[in-house]
Protein backbone atom coordinates (compact mmCIF):
# COMPACT_ATOMS: atom_id res chain seq x y z
CA UNK A 1 0.00 0.00 0.00
CA UNK A 2 1.41 3.86 -0.93
CA UNK A 3 2.74 5.77 1.88
CA UNK A 4 0.02 8.42 2.89
CA UNK A 5 1.13 12.07 1.68
CA UNK A 6 -0.81 14.87 3.10
CA UNK A 7 -0.80 17.99 0.11
CA UNK A 8 -1.67 21.37 0.28
CA UNK A 9 -3.55 22.57 -2.68
CA UNK A 10 -4.50 26.01 -1.83
CA UNK A 11 -4.61 28.47 0.60
CA UNK A 12 -6.41 31.89 0.81
CA UNK A 13 -6.53 35.02 2.56
CA UNK A 14 -9.93 36.06 4.03
CA UNK A 15 -11.39 38.83 6.16
CA UNK A 16 -14.31 37.89 8.14
CA UNK A 17 -17.35 40.62 9.19
CA UNK A 18 -16.03 40.82 12.47
CA UNK A 19 -12.61 41.98 10.72
CA UNK A 20 -10.61 39.30 11.91
CA UNK A 21 -7.94 38.03 9.20
CA UNK A 22 -7.58 34.23 8.14
CA UNK A 23 -5.73 31.79 5.97
CA UNK A 24 -7.67 29.22 4.77
CA UNK A 25 -5.33 25.95 4.52
CA UNK A 26 -7.44 23.30 1.93
CA UNK A 27 -5.45 19.97 2.15
CA UNK A 28 -6.37 16.78 -0.01
CA UNK A 29 -6.67 13.55 1.73
CA UNK A 30 -4.05 10.62 1.62
CA UNK A 31 -3.59 9.82 -2.43
CA UNK A 32 -5.72 6.77 -3.93
CA UNK A 33 -8.61 7.33 -0.67
CA UNK A 34 -10.91 7.99 -3.06
CA UNK A 35 -12.28 5.81 -6.21
CA UNK A 36 -11.47 7.19 -9.76
CA UNK A 37 -7.89 9.18 -7.86
CA UNK A 38 -9.81 12.10 -6.55
CA UNK A 39 -8.96 13.72 -3.36
CA UNK A 40 -11.18 14.06 -0.50
CA UNK A 41 -9.74 17.11 1.73
CA UNK A 42 -10.49 19.32 4.74
CA UNK A 43 -10.21 23.13 5.13
CA UNK A 44 -8.31 24.34 7.99
CA UNK A 45 -8.77 28.60 9.21
CA UNK A 46 -5.50 29.77 10.72
CA UNK A 47 -6.11 33.33 12.19
CA UNK A 48 -3.02 35.85 11.90
CA UNK A 49 -2.54 38.06 14.84
CA UNK A 50 -1.54 41.48 14.03
CA UNK A 51 -2.60 41.82 10.47
CA UNK A 52 -5.27 44.15 9.88
CA UNK A 53 -8.12 44.24 7.14
CA UNK A 54 -7.82 46.24 4.17
CA UNK A 55 -8.94 49.81 4.41
CA UNK A 56 -8.65 49.74 7.99
CA UNK A 57 -6.12 51.03 10.16
CA UNK A 58 -5.70 50.66 13.94
CA UNK A 59 -7.08 54.33 14.52
CA UNK A 60 -8.22 57.25 12.47
CA UNK A 61 -5.96 60.04 11.93
CA UNK A 62 -6.28 62.86 13.59
CA UNK A 63 -8.07 65.27 12.00
CA UNK A 64 -6.09 68.64 10.09
CA UNK A 65 -6.99 71.81 11.62
CA UNK A 66 -6.76 74.81 9.69
CA UNK A 67 -4.24 77.38 9.86
CA UNK A 68 -5.48 80.44 11.74
CA UNK A 69 -5.74 83.40 9.22
CA UNK A 70 -4.01 86.55 9.95
CA UNK A 71 -5.96 88.82 12.28
CA UNK A 72 -7.53 91.92 10.89
CA UNK A 73 -5.99 95.16 10.88
CA UNK A 74 -6.58 96.89 14.41
CA UNK A 75 -9.20 99.51 13.76
CA UNK A 76 -8.44 102.97 12.93
CA UNK A 77 -10.45 106.15 13.08
CA UNK A 78 -10.49 107.04 9.73
CA UNK A 79 -12.70 110.21 10.01
CA UNK A 80 -10.92 111.91 12.65
CA UNK A 81 -7.65 111.38 11.18
CA UNK A 82 -8.87 112.57 7.68
CA UNK A 83 -10.56 115.41 10.04
CA UNK A 84 -7.17 116.26 11.71
CA UNK A 85 -5.46 116.36 8.50
CA UNK A 86 -7.48 118.45 6.52
CA UNK A 87 -7.32 120.54 9.28
CA UNK A 88 -3.39 121.21 9.55
CA UNK A 89 -3.44 121.74 5.66
CA UNK A 90 -6.05 124.22 5.71
CA UNK A 91 -3.92 125.85 8.37
CA UNK A 92 -1.42 126.16 5.19
CA UNK A 93 -3.93 126.84 2.59
CA UNK A 94 -3.21 123.99 1.12
CA UNK A 95 -4.06 120.26 1.01
CA UNK A 96 -2.22 116.77 1.93
CA UNK A 97 -3.07 113.96 0.56
CA UNK A 98 -3.31 111.22 2.42
CA UNK A 99 -2.81 107.17 2.29
CA UNK A 100 -2.30 104.37 5.29
CA UNK A 101 -2.20 100.77 4.94
CA UNK A 102 -1.61 98.05 7.13
CA UNK A 103 1.23 95.81 7.00
CA UNK A 104 -0.55 93.02 4.72
CA UNK A 105 -1.32 96.06 2.55
CA UNK A 106 -4.97 96.61 3.44
CA UNK A 107 -6.23 100.34 3.55
CA UNK A 108 -6.65 102.27 7.16
CA UNK A 109 -7.23 105.40 5.93
CA UNK A 110 -7.77 107.32 2.27
CA UNK A 111 -8.32 110.28 2.09
CA UNK A 112 -10.70 112.06 -1.01
CA UNK A 113 -8.39 112.65 -2.95
CA UNK A 114 -5.75 109.93 -2.59
CA UNK A 115 -5.83 109.61 -6.31
CA UNK A 116 -5.03 113.49 -7.52
CA UNK A 117 -2.43 113.56 -9.72
CA UNK A 118 0.20 115.67 -8.19
CA UNK A 119 4.16 116.45 -9.21
CA UNK A 120 6.48 114.44 -7.56
CA UNK A 121 9.15 116.59 -6.45
CA UNK A 122 12.10 114.02 -5.15
CA UNK A 123 9.56 111.49 -4.78
CA UNK A 124 10.54 110.06 -8.33
CA UNK A 125 13.96 109.47 -7.46
CA UNK A 126 11.94 105.99 -5.66
CA UNK A 127 10.92 105.34 -8.97
CA UNK A 128 14.12 105.57 -10.96
CA UNK A 129 16.53 103.59 -8.30
CA UNK A 130 14.18 101.20 -7.54
CA UNK A 131 13.74 100.43 -11.42
CA UNK A 132 17.84 100.70 -11.50
CA UNK A 133 18.06 98.01 -8.41
CA UNK A 134 15.14 95.98 -10.27
CA UNK A 135 17.13 95.55 -13.43
CA UNK A 136 20.57 94.69 -12.07
CA UNK A 137 18.97 92.32 -9.58
CA UNK A 138 17.34 90.72 -12.73
CA UNK A 139 20.67 90.62 -15.05
CA UNK A 140 19.30 93.36 -17.40
CA UNK A 141 22.17 95.60 -16.52
CA UNK A 142 25.70 96.29 -14.57
CA UNK A 143 26.02 98.78 -12.54
CA UNK A 144 29.03 100.47 -11.76
CA UNK A 145 30.12 101.48 -7.99
CA UNK A 146 29.83 104.90 -9.52
CA UNK A 147 26.22 104.54 -10.35
CA UNK A 148 25.47 102.70 -6.92
CA UNK A 149 27.14 105.50 -5.20
CA UNK A 150 24.85 108.19 -6.92
CA UNK A 151 21.80 106.14 -6.25
CA UNK A 152 22.46 106.07 -2.64
CA UNK A 153 23.17 110.07 -2.58
CA UNK A 154 19.99 110.84 -4.47
CA UNK A 155 18.35 108.76 -1.85
CA UNK A 156 19.71 109.62 1.28
CA UNK A 157 20.62 112.89 0.54
CA UNK A 158 18.14 114.10 -1.82
CA UNK A 159 20.99 114.92 -4.16
CA UNK A 160 19.53 116.72 -7.44
CA UNK A 161 23.02 116.68 -9.07
CA UNK A 162 23.27 113.05 -8.43
CA UNK A 163 19.61 112.16 -9.91
CA UNK A 164 19.93 114.60 -12.74
CA UNK A 165 22.98 112.15 -14.01
CA UNK A 166 21.27 109.09 -13.53
CA UNK A 167 18.58 110.26 -15.07
CA UNK A 168 20.57 111.26 -18.44
CA UNK A 169 22.87 108.49 -18.08
CA UNK A 170 19.67 105.54 -17.70
CA UNK A 171 16.70 107.57 -19.86
CA UNK A 172 14.98 108.08 -16.79
CA UNK A 173 11.17 108.75 -18.60
CA UNK A 174 12.00 105.61 -19.57
CA UNK A 175 12.55 103.81 -16.36
CA UNK A 176 9.53 106.07 -15.00
CA UNK A 177 6.65 104.69 -17.49
CA UNK A 178 8.40 101.16 -17.18
CA UNK A 179 8.46 101.44 -13.76
CA UNK A 180 4.60 102.92 -13.31
CA UNK A 181 3.15 99.54 -16.07
CA UNK A 182 4.71 97.44 -13.73
CA UNK A 183 3.42 98.41 -10.48
CA UNK A 184 -0.07 99.17 -12.28
CA UNK A 185 0.11 102.75 -11.21
CA UNK A 186 -2.49 105.07 -13.10
CA UNK A 187 -1.15 108.79 -11.73
CA UNK A 188 2.86 108.44 -12.50
CA UNK A 189 4.12 109.26 -15.61
CA UNK A 190 7.28 111.36 -16.84
CA UNK A 191 7.31 115.01 -17.16
CA UNK A 192 6.03 116.89 -19.72
CA UNK A 193 9.05 118.87 -20.17
CA UNK A 194 12.85 116.31 -20.90
CA UNK A 195 14.63 116.58 -17.87
CA UNK A 196 12.49 118.17 -15.51
CA UNK A 197 12.33 115.18 -13.33
CA UNK A 198 10.65 116.70 -10.60
CA UNK A 199 7.60 117.35 -12.73
CA UNK A 200 6.55 113.78 -12.91
CA UNK A 201 2.74 113.31 -11.49
CA UNK A 202 2.12 110.82 -8.99
CA UNK A 203 -0.79 109.96 -6.54
CA UNK A 204 -0.67 109.18 -2.98
CA UNK A 205 -2.71 106.27 -4.18
CA UNK A 206 0.32 105.42 -6.72
CA UNK A 207 3.18 106.35 -4.40
CA UNK A 208 1.63 103.89 -1.27
CA UNK A 209 1.37 100.81 -3.88
CA UNK A 210 4.91 101.52 -4.76
CA UNK A 211 5.81 101.15 -0.98
CA UNK A 212 3.98 98.49 -0.24
CA UNK A 213 5.56 96.50 -2.36
CA UNK A 214 9.03 97.43 -0.44
CA UNK A 215 7.46 96.69 2.97
CA UNK A 216 6.09 93.28 1.46
CA UNK A 217 9.62 92.20 0.88
CA UNK A 218 12.03 94.12 3.33
CA UNK A 219 14.64 91.17 3.26
CA UNK A 220 14.67 90.49 -0.40
CA UNK A 221 16.73 92.43 -3.01
CA UNK A 222 16.64 94.80 -4.28
CA UNK A 223 14.20 96.10 -1.21
CA UNK A 224 16.47 95.30 1.22
CA UNK A 225 19.32 97.89 -0.29
CA UNK A 226 16.43 100.49 -1.11
CA UNK A 227 14.39 100.52 2.28
CA UNK A 228 18.04 100.57 4.14
CA UNK A 229 19.29 103.89 2.14
CA UNK A 230 15.41 105.24 2.85
CA UNK A 231 16.15 104.58 6.81
CA UNK A 232 19.49 106.18 6.64
CA UNK A 233 17.88 110.00 4.92
CA UNK A 234 19.96 112.35 6.49
CA UNK A 235 18.62 115.11 8.63
CA UNK A 236 20.13 117.61 5.92
CA UNK A 237 20.07 116.99 2.08
CA UNK A 238 22.18 118.07 -0.40
CA UNK A 239 21.12 121.41 -0.86
CA UNK A 240 21.00 122.03 3.02
CA UNK A 241 16.92 121.79 2.93
CA UNK A 242 16.11 120.39 6.37
CA UNK A 243 14.70 116.80 5.71
CA UNK A 244 12.94 116.33 9.47
CA UNK A 245 9.78 117.13 8.99
CA UNK A 246 6.20 114.73 8.02
CA UNK A 247 7.66 111.49 8.90
CA UNK A 248 10.96 111.81 10.35
CA UNK A 249 10.02 114.82 12.93
CA UNK A 250 11.21 112.08 15.31
CA UNK A 251 10.41 108.41 14.64
CA UNK A 252 13.05 106.33 14.75
CA UNK A 253 13.25 103.22 12.21
CA UNK A 254 10.86 105.23 9.55
CA UNK A 255 12.40 104.31 5.94
CA UNK A 256 11.45 107.52 4.52
CA UNK A 257 11.58 109.91 1.61
CA UNK A 258 10.78 113.25 1.70
CA UNK A 259 10.24 115.75 -1.79
CA UNK A 260 9.83 119.57 -2.09
CA UNK A 261 9.29 121.77 -4.90
CA UNK A 262 8.53 125.13 -5.87
CA UNK A 263 7.36 126.98 -7.73
CA UNK A 264 5.53 125.44 -10.97
CA UNK A 265 2.08 126.31 -11.98
CA UNK A 266 1.91 128.47 -8.73
CA UNK A 267 2.11 125.71 -6.31
CA UNK A 268 4.83 124.11 -3.68
CA UNK A 269 4.99 121.04 -2.79
CA UNK A 270 6.13 119.45 0.32
CA UNK A 271 5.87 115.32 0.26
CA UNK A 272 6.31 112.80 3.62
CA UNK A 273 5.93 109.12 2.36
CA UNK A 274 7.63 106.18 4.25
CA UNK A 275 7.37 102.59 5.59
CA UNK A 276 6.71 102.58 9.38
CA UNK A 277 9.05 100.01 11.52
CA UNK A 278 6.42 97.90 11.62
CA UNK A 279 5.59 97.74 7.69
CA UNK A 280 2.60 99.83 7.87
CA UNK A 281 3.21 102.25 4.89
CA UNK A 282 2.42 106.04 5.05
CA UNK A 283 1.84 108.73 2.46
CA UNK A 284 1.85 112.39 2.97
CA UNK A 285 1.50 114.90 -0.66
CA UNK A 286 1.04 118.60 0.18
CA UNK A 287 0.37 121.20 -2.12
CA UNK A 288 0.11 124.47 -1.10
CA UNK A 289 0.17 127.97 -2.93
CA UNK A 290 3.29 129.26 -3.63
CA UNK A 291 2.80 132.09 -1.50
CA UNK A 292 2.76 129.86 1.65
CA UNK A 293 6.10 129.88 3.14
CA UNK A 294 8.21 126.42 4.01
CA UNK A 295 7.72 126.79 7.22
CA UNK A 296 4.21 126.53 7.03
CA UNK A 297 4.14 123.72 4.49
CA UNK A 298 6.56 122.41 6.80
CA UNK A 299 4.37 122.61 9.74
CA UNK A 300 0.85 121.51 8.32
CA UNK A 301 3.27 118.30 6.98
CA UNK A 302 3.95 117.88 10.66
CA UNK A 303 0.83 117.93 12.20
CA UNK A 304 -0.61 115.43 9.64
CA UNK A 305 2.14 112.98 10.44
CA UNK A 306 1.41 113.52 14.07
CA UNK A 307 -2.68 112.75 13.41
CA UNK A 308 -1.85 109.67 11.06
CA UNK A 309 1.25 108.39 13.82
CA UNK A 310 -0.91 109.22 17.33
CA UNK A 311 -3.95 107.20 15.13
CA UNK A 312 -1.77 103.92 14.44
CA UNK A 313 -0.82 103.88 17.84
Amino acid sequence: MAAALTVVLASVLVVTTTGLVVVLLVRGGSEGSVPGGSMGGTVDTVPVPGLQPLGRSEAPPPPVRPSPTAPPPPPVDAAAVLAAVDAAAAGARGTVDVVVLDAAGRPLVTGASAGEVRYTASLVKLLVVGRLLALEAAGALDLGEGDLALMERAIVRSDDGAMSTLWDRWGGAALVTAAAAEAGLTATAPPDVAGQWGEATTSASDVAVVLAGLAAAPGRQPAATLLGWLRATSASAADGFDQTFGLLQGTAGVAAKQGWMCCVDGRRQVHSAGVLPDGRVVVLLGDFPAATSWGRARGALDAAAAAVLGALG
